[in-house]
């Protein structure tokens, strides 16, 4: 018996080895691309709107000569594939898909990817996958909370944010912690930021680390940089550029950290390289109080004469006059990358690059002070007497809750939006005011 249960444990054990010693089937490697594809194309999204989507991509390294073809292959969500055929003789092209002239569909996902063959159709190179998707509508339909800030006197001028849980906001507030010129919004209350000297007018930022404010210290122009730890002031007053006055500043844009406009009173325009600001003089000699660009190379801005506005845009190398006289007195400009410029003052104009347009809203009665959004379906309008619009991509609307009779001070300064949060602020008889909007 002994033998016998030696036996069996011999072969149980030899068993063991045999199963531990198997060979597993290979394992199959992916497949690998026809030889030569690199994926150096980089295919990406600039800007989506509710019926185009704008792409950018680079040339294969390989079509040294411009003889590739490039395939954009474009599926949707139910998986049927179009694709278009580009040749590209510069280092990168821009295409917008508009579905050739019906449409894509809003608030709809697609999918992009780029091939490219050389002139014997082989496939040499080719992009990652790229999805987005279209924008929807969005609601008019929100919820608003009105607070009234600090001591009579104080004020907001302008208000600015990455999201809507870090919003700051200019100008003078005493809070319960101390008075400051600029606060900040946490997503549960405002609360004082470091601050510098002077009236604060402007502000516009990229990311928490790079943030410009500009106004005034007595009749001079002064910037700040928020470098995410400390303020880096330039006050015009007693470091004039050039021997040349900068007066106070009452609008900021950029479009990036090295490439920042500022502009005032008395036609001050001035711009940041990332090293030092300068002066251009456009013979300009009344204030410019607003400036908004889509990228380095186009940048519109409108100086105030009298009851009237005129019109300029900069075309990457030098500033032309467009319009002597928009018909309007405007102090505000937005555009989304993908939409017309929208130009505030007492009526509300788009231009589409060619020609202006009125811009009618039903209901509308007051003076447009500031025009902002969060993309081209979300604009809002802040104005005289406490009057706010919106448009939500397909019509605009008036949004009267906060509106007071003539005679009643209350001005709404400036407006920011995210994609579902909206701030404005301004003076409420001599208070500063602040209200939230939260979009359904």
């Amino acid at each position: 018996m002994k033998s016998i249960c030696a036996v069996v444990l011999r072969l149980f054990f030899l068993m063991i080895v045999l199963f531990a010693c198997k060979e597993e089937p290979p394992v199959k490697p992916p497949p690998v691309e026809p030889d030569g594809t690199k994926n150096t194309i980089i295919l990406s999204v600039e800007w989506t709107d509710l019926y185009r989507i704008n792409l950018k991509w680079n040339k294969a390294e390989e079509d040294t000569l411009n003889t590739f073809h490039y395939d954009l292959i474009r599926k949707d969500e139910a998986g049927t594939e179009v694709t278009k055929v580009f040749y590209l003789f510069g280092a990168d092209t821009t295409y917008t898909d508009d579905n050739d002239g019906d449409s894509l569909a809003t608030g709809t996902n697609y999918s992009y990817r780029i091939k490219a063959y050389n002139d014997n159709n082989e496939l040499k190179d080719t992009s990652l996958t790229v999805i987005t998707q279209t924008l929807s509508p969005t609601s008019h339909n929100i919820s608003w909370q009105i607070d009234t800030l600090g001591q009579p006197g104080d004020f907001l001028y302008d208000v600015w944010g990455l999201d809507e849980n870090n919003v700051w906001a200019i100008g003078y507030v005493d809070l319960p912690e101390g008075g400051s010129g600029i606060i900040k919004w946490n997503g549960t209350k405002w609360s004082t930021f470091p601050t510098f000297a002077g009236i604060k007018q402007g502000i516009f930022g990229f990311d928490e680390n790079n943030i410009f404010v500009v106004g005034e210290f007595g009749a001079y122009g002064v910037v700040g940089i928020w470098d995410g730890g400390v303020w880096n002031v330039r006050n015009f007053f007693y470091d004039p550029i050039a021997n040349d006055t900068v007066w106070a500043l009452r609008g900021i844009w950029g479009n990036a950290p090295n490439d920042v406009w500022a502009v005032g009173d008395q036609g001050t325009i001035i711009h940041w390289d990332g090293i030092e600001w300068n002066k251009t003089n456009l013979g300009i000699t009344t204030k410019i109080t607003a400036i908004w660009g889509k990228s380095s190379n186009e940048i519109y801005l409108v100086p105030i004469s009298g009851v009237r506005s005129s019109f300029y845009k900069f075309n990457g190398s030098e500033w032309n006059k467009i319009y002597d006289d928009i018909g309007i007195f405007s102090t505000t400009l937005w555009s989304a990358l993908s939409g017309n410029l929208i130009i505030g003052g007492t009526s509300l104009l788009e231009y589409d690059g060619s020609s202006l347009q009125q811009v009618y809203i039903p209901g509308r009665t007051r003076g447009i002070v500031k025009v902002r959004g969060s993309n081209i379906n979300n604009i809002f309008t802040a104005g005289d007497f406490g009057e706010i619009t919106h448009f939500n991509g397909i019509s605009w609307q008036d949004i009267d809750d906060f509106e007071v009779p003539n005679g009643r001070y209350r001005i709404l300064y400036s407006v920011w939006s995210s994609q579902h949060k909206v701030f404005i602020v301004g003076v409420d008889e001599n208070r500063a005011i602040t209200i939230i909007g939260t979009i359904n």
